[in-house]
């Protein structure tokens, strides 16, 4: 009786713990010193991004995807509502687990076309499991674009940069 009695006690802690961990996991605590890392990445409060639209948004982005990409656990990043200046941004995979960028802000373009150095705005490259989500807007100037030198008289302007790419090698 005493054998069966500790056994279930035992299963009943095995159980809790088991029950406690997947709540604190839950609530965002499964991303400590594990190395698993995950759960939601804030940009502004995390790595310092600035909402003014003059404060280049690159490399906070650029770390917050360093981060999420190199996680073991699905991770989000968020970009908060507010109006954000990105000069260029190549976020590149593969990472180890799901990433998505969810987009609640203005996320804009140098309004000068000729600012890029490449033909490209944002790129996404080489990443599985990706997904895109939120209410914000990647706002690509095209109005201040398009007012250059005969870009308004025809449909492709290919001097000027994509808002973005993806760059698919499984479907």
């Amino acid at each position: 009786m005493a054998i069966q009695f500790n056994f279930v006690s035992s299963m009943l802690i095995l159980l809790l713990l088991t029950i406690s961990s997947a709540k604190a996991q839950e609530a965002g605590g499964g991303g400590g010193g594990g190395g698993g890392g995950g759960g939601v990445i804030d940009v502004v409060a995390k790595f310092g991004a600035k909402a003014d639209e003059k404060t280049d948004l690159s490399k906070p982005l650029l770390d917050a995807w360093k981060e999420a990409c190199a996680s073991t656990s699905p991770a989000k990043i968020v970009i908060p509502k507010g109006i954000y200046f990105l000069s260029t941004a190549t976020l590149d995979g593969p990472c180890k687990a799901p990433i998505e960028l969810q987009v609640e802000g203005t996320v804009k373009a140098p309004a000068d076309p000729g600012a890029f150095k490449e033909p490209k705005w944002v790129a996404f490259n080489r990443i599985e499991n990706f997904k895109l989500s939120g209410a914000g807007v990647f706002d690509g100037q095209g109005t201040s674009a398009y007012k250059r030198e005969g870009c308004e008289k025809h449909n492709f302007c290919g001097s000027l940069p994509i808002v973005s790419s993806f760059l698919i090698e499984k479907l």
